[in-house]
C-alpha cells in the first residue's frame, strides 16, 4: 500500500517537474467527464500511469487498512466525557434492584 502511495506521489512529481503534462487538456477532459461531453485525454505516459494508479487505489481503498484512519474520528472514547469518578452512573435496571 505504501508503495502505491509513493508511486502516485512520484508520478505526480514527475508530471510537474520532469515531463510536463498538458494541464489544459487534462482540465478539458475532467470537465467533459462532469458535463458528459467527452474530450480526449492527453496521451502522456506519465499521466496515464498516474491516473491508473489512482484508479487502482480507489478500487482497493474500501478493503484496505487505510479506511481505519477515518474511524478514529468516530471513536466513542473521543466523544464521551471522562467523569466516571465525579459522577456515578447507575443504569435503570440496576437502580430497581434492591438487595439488602
Amino acid at each position: 500500500m505504501l508503495v502505491l502511495l509513493l508511486a502516485i506521489g512520484v508520478t505526480g512529481l514527475g508530471m510537474r517537474f520532469v515531463a510536463h503534462t498538458d494541464i489544459i487538456g487534462v482540465k478539458l477532459f475532467m470537465l467533459g467527464l462532469m458535463r458528459f461531453d467527452w474530450q480526449p485525454l492527453p496521451a502522456d505516459p506519465v499521466l496515464l500511469v498516474h491516473l491508473s494508479l489512482v484508479a487502482f487505489l480507489m478500487i482497493i481503498f474500501p478493503i484496505s487498512k487505510l479506511l481505519h484512519a477515518p474511524g478514529l474520528l468516530f471513536s466513542p472514547t473521543r466523544n464521551q466525557t471522562d467523569n466516571a469518578r465525579e459522577v456515578r452512573h447507575v443504569s435503570a435496571w440496576a437502580a430497581l434492584d434492591k438487595r439488602p
